[in-house]
């Protein structure tokens, strides 16, 4: 056996303990105790592969000195000497796993020396098994690692449509700030303005987590009927209503061990929330027409562009649920306000365009370019992708984008001429009336949907529109 094995040998009786040190000293490092506290000061010192004590001792009995020892050499082997007598006193620490082995009294020390050896041998065989594992979990997390990077490598080299361009301060913030977070399963609440990459930005959370390898389910909360929520969210069964055929997985059951992206979650109905935050909290999932609930490991990353804390105090969302979801909240920033990331995100979505359309350009004015980078985009990178891929369809192949193309919105930009002769309510007005024509533009004149992304009411919209008849301001 390896020297490097050391013994802590304890008994109240030198004789007895003389006897234990001649048994092991040829081939152990031998440590000597004459009673329990004694034991206990030596373990203070550093731990031990074994343990062999007298049981019965004054003051400290060797039951009590293994259990103690615990917490001092979790590792060590614990045998115990004992009398016929306390055998069946000994079963309740056996059981527990304070003790090891016991040898009942007289000792012969070839049996007990010989016991040890094995004990020993089978500590070799549990530390090598254990370093073992340990070196195939690390080698999983590298390989893990080694393939989200390989995933993301890749999906560069294909211009993944997915990828997060920028090069704004503000951007950088948001994405070291949800660095942080990507390794957790904490729930993320993405707040931002319609079209600004909230779906974009759960997808890098989800790449970039333990779960990458499962599935990433987005929805929109707002697109799912108000009678079919419930099944949509947790599944059914055969038979659970009409025209339930067959049992279908929900949104939870298919993105167990993943990600669940519940975008939009203000449009979700009051009565659904309720069945929301059990979910988040219990992680089971009852199906329409199950009896019995269905465990789920899903990571949820949420996202509006609505304030949820004005809707909590309307009423129009639950308190508890919010509490919930907004555990590590972020705000992405609009496009407005960080327009030195233009520039990259149109050389990006014409690269992108031209792959997807098969028609290759010259490229971008810098004529254009700059009138792209002064524009107010009300419609965030939505819609400045959305203005990308028009203006590849329109000009020639070979050829250059030029000013001429772009919209006219975009060409005649009002804000521009903010500062031309006329007072300040003038220029404000002018501005004011360029966002809501640009955003009902870029929500196909959808009333409701403009208000949203402007954060304003419906009526205010309307009210606006009636004032921008012939005559009634500048253009």
């Amino acid at each position: 056996m390896s020297q490097k094995h050391s013994i802590l040998i304890v008994d109240d009786e030198p004789a007895n303990l003389q006897k234990l040190k001649r048994t092991f000293i040829d081939e152990y490092r031998v440590i000597e105790a004459g009673s329990g506290e004694e034991a206990l000061k030596k373990l203070r010192q550093g731990p031990v592969t074994a343990i062999v004590t007298d049981q019965k001792m004054p003051g400290m009995v060797g039951v009590e000195l293994l259990k103690r020892s615990l917490k001092l050499s979790p590792d060590s082997v614990r045998v115990i000497l004992t009398g016929y007598t306390e055998v069946e006193d000994l079963m309740d620490a056996i059981n527990e796993g304070h003790v090891h082995r016991y040898i009942t009294k007289p000792w012969d020390p070839f049996s007990l020396k010989e016991m040890i050896r094995r004990e020993l041998e089978n500590w070799d065989l549990r530390r090598e098994n254990q370093r073992l594992a340990d070196e195939l979990a690390e080698a999983n997390r590298q390989l893990a690692r080694e393939n989200r990077q390989l995933r993301q490598e890749v999906e560069v080299l294909k211009g993944d449509p997915g990828r997060l361009v920028y090069r704004s301060r503000s951007m950088e913030e948001l994405i070291r700030l949800i660095d942080r977070v990507v390794e957790t399963d904490s729930t993320v609440l993405v707040q931002g303005e319609t079209g600004t990459g909230k779906e974009l930005l759960a997808r890098y959370i989800h790449r970039q987590s333990p779960r990458s390898g499962a599935s990433f389910v987005p929805v929109n909360c707002g697109a799912v009927p108000a009678d079919l929520v419930e099944s949509a969210f947790f599944g059914h069964r055969k038979g659970a209503f009409t025209g339930a055929r067959e049992d279908r997985k929900g949104f939870f059951e298919m993105a167990d061990g993943g990600t669940l992206f519940l975008d939009e979650i203000g449009e979700t109905p009051l009565e659904m929330q309720v069945k929301l935050l059990r979910v988040l909290q219990q992680q089971e999932i009852l199906p329409v027409g199950a009896e019995k609930p269905i465990c789920v490991n899903v990571r949820v990353v949420a996202s509006t562009n609505q304030n949820l804390r004005s809707m909590v105090e309307n009423g129009a969302f639950r308190q508890d649920l919010f509490f919930r979801l907004n555990v590590f909240s972020v705000h992405v920033p609009p496009l407005r306000t960080r327009p030195e990331d233009v520039r990259l995100l149109v050389e990006f979505f014409l690269e992108k365009c031209c792959g997807r359309i098969n028609k290759r350009i010259s490229g971008i004015t810098e004529n254009a370019m700059r009138l792209l980078e002064s524009h107010a985009w009300p419609g965030n990178v939505r819609e400045l992708e959305n203005e990308i891929e028009r203006l590849v369809i329109l000009c020639d192949a070979g050829g250059w984008i030029d000013a001429q193309l772009l919209a006219e919105r975009i060409r005649h930009q009002d804000d521009a001429d903010v500062g031309r002769t006329g007072s300040l309510k003038e220029a404000v007005a002018r501005l004011e009336k360029k966002l809501i024509l640009d955003a009902l533009e870029n929500c196909q004149n959808n009333k409701t949907q403009a208000a949203k992304t402007l954060g304003i009411t419906r009526q205010t919209v309307i009210a606006k529109l009636k004032q921008y008849e012939p005559g009634s301001l500048n253009s």
